[in-house]
């Protein structure tokens, strides 16, 4: 699906994002965006995830490609363990 609507910047660098991008997006009063500056230069804007969501989608691809978690996790804590025992 494809929707294109204009919008202009005000002198704050606001923008109000078009009713019916907003409906397709599923974006209330409230919602936290996200923008993203491609490399080519195209915007993208997109609800952003609440924070656990977007560990239970990095945790369901490490899953998929066999990355042991608990290793993951002993090697992290044992890491910032002598980390701590540094003196930093």
């Amino acid at each position: 699906m494809s929707v294109s609507e204009d919008a202009t910047v005000t002198s704050k660098g606001q923008v109000t994002i078009p009713k019916r991008i907003r409906d397709a997006l599923g974006i209330d009063s409230g919602t936290e965006v996200e923008f993203v500056l491609e490399d080519d230069g195209t915007l993208r804007l997109r609800p952003k995830e609440p924070a656990m969501e977007r560990l239970r989608a990095v945790k369901e691809q490490l899953s998929a490609h066999d990355v042991d978690l608990e290793a993951l996790r002993r090697d992290s804590k044992a890491a910032w363990s002598s980390r701590d025992g540094d003196g930093a």
